[in-house]
């Protein structure tokens, strides 16, 4: 960061939710300044630090500073009371952690006169920040994520899939989740400049305001922004759209490719390792799986349910391991054990890699519905539920009656009245033999910051909306 402030001053290398301009230089200083306002309250190298920060410019500067003096930020509670200190944004926040400090409004705004530098850290294997896991497979983990680690996940990221020339970029995935983070440095380290807008009104309206070229985002979003555009209306300039966090169905990256850029970018990733495959969806056979080639220092392949590893092209728990690869979780030495062995990362996805490096997946362990001995992926109902005009969002889930019977169920969005029995004889003509038998409706899927479908919590809701056994 500090590089390109030397280099480029005056150039914009943030713009604020409201659209105010932050030049590297100013940017600099406001991460030099709240630095050394995390030195002055006791926080040193080595602390991990509560993030209790809400408004995404104020979370990405206390990240980085905390990054520069060699602590680092934590967006979740830590198991154990491992967290040195915390910072709040309001008052009635201290509560979380006995050692809490106030931030103030003008913490984040430019000085008048330069701060007191304070020294970059240098310890590749510091941790750098910590995130939690997707908690779509139970309580969200802490992962330590080092600089060293997000050297190697920026690099890997930059070789799959090229930033545009001086990228201008809106990252809708949070400062706060692993996929956001290291998007956001992406940009920065490339001295471009991050446009920060949270909703489909001011993504619309930012992005020709400001020249954005790239959009990062998570599936859920398609139709939410093209429903802000004026009719017919696409989103120049953009050239390049990234999906990630979900597999992007076929109706939504039809919609994408109409109205919002025509080079549409798919990654599959994990918190503990970071973007592990990308590619254009023109070059892959999307429909049937394949999510993106492994990038380059990312090895990926397939084991059996024993731990013994597959040939290529055959199906099993991949597996993936690298200089990017967390190894280990804080404070939480089980669910380690459980997640990486022998220096490997056990994901908990199935699926296959090609010779030339090609993932494909088929459904995660932990999401695969077993109805009457077969096992079905959430994926093919959720696409013929999203080819429905009437159905905005939509999501598949497995869930017991009161006898213990596992059914499909699935909770839907809509943006148009339709009837149960109209929405069956749809879904029976395009998923014969597994319909779901129970659908419902809700305000919104429940999603973590990532965008992943937080299945347990549809479970909850289901049952508390009266589902029955068949």
């Amino acid at each position: 960061m500090r590089s390109r402030a030397r280099e480029r001053p005056d150039a914009v290398a943030i713009v604020r939710p409201r659209g105010a301009s932050v030049s590297w230089r100013d940017f600099d200083r406001i991460i030099d300044g709240v630095a050394g306002r995390c030195l002055d309250g006791g926080i040193r190298p080595g602390d991990l630090v509560l993030l209790a920060i809400q408004r995404p410019f104020r979370l990405l500067v206390l990240e980085l500073a905390l990054a520069r003096l060699g602590a680092a930020a934590v967006s979740s509670a830590l198991p154990g009371g491992l967290a040195s200190a915390c910072l709040v944004e309001v008052a009635g926040d201290a509560s979380m952690h006995p050692n809490t400090h106030e931030v103030k409004a003008d913490w984040f705004e430019p000085p008048s006169a330069a701060p007191a530098p304070v020294p970059s850290h240098r310890d590749g294997d510091a941790i750098a920040i910590v995130c939690p896991s997707s908690g779509t497979t139970g309580i969200p983990k802490a992962i330590p994520i080092t600089h060293a680690h997000l050297a190697a996940r920026v690099a890997a990221a930059d070789a799959g899939v090229p930033l545009p020339a001086t990228p201008r970029q809106v990252c809708l995935p949070g400062a706060s989740s692993g996929y956001g983070f290291v998007s956001i440095l992406r940009v920065l380290w490339a001295g471009g400049t991050h446009v920060i807008a949270t909703t489909a009104e001011e993504i619309v309206a930012m992005i020709p305001r400001h020249g954005v070229q790239r959009l990062v985002m998570m599936p859920f979003w398609v139709e939410r922004i093209v429903e802000a555009l004026p009719p017919q209306g696409r989103l120049a300039p953009l050239e390049q759209v990234e999906v990630g966090g979900a597999i992007l169905p076929g109706p939504l990256l039809r919609i994408a490719r109409e109205r919002l850029c025509a080079h549409v970018v798919s990654v599959y990733g994990a918190t503990e390792a970071g973007c592990i495959a990308m590619g254009a969806f023109d070059d892959l056979d999307f429909q049937n799986g394949e999510v993106g080639r492994a990038l380059p220092g990312v090895e990926i392949a397939a084991f059996d349910e024993q731990g013994h590893p597959l040939p290529a092209g055959a199906d099993g728990v991949l597996r993936v391991r690298g200089r990017m690869c967390s190894g280990h979780y804080l404070g939480n030495a089980e669910a380690s054990a459980g997640a990486f062995a022998d220096g490997w990362l056990v994901t908990p996805d199935l699926g296959r890699v090609a010779d030339d490096g090609t993932v494909t997946l088929a459904g995660r362990l932990g999401d695969l519905i077993s109805i009457g001995g077969y096992r079905i992926r959430p994926s093919v109902v959720e696409e013929a539920l999203l080819s429905l005009d009437a159905v905005e969002d939509a999501a598949a889930f497995g869930a017991s009656g009161a006898s213990g019977a596992m059914q499909l169920c699935a909770a839907i969005v809509t943006r148009a009245p339709i009837e149960q029995s109209t929405l069956h004889a749809a879904l029976q003509a395009r998923i014969p033999g597994i319909v779901p038998s129970f659908v419902m409706r809700v305000d919104e899927v429940p999603r973590n910051a990532g965008g992943k479908i937080l299945r347990n919590e549809l479970v909850s809701l289901a049952l508390a909306s009266g589902l029955r056994e068949r």
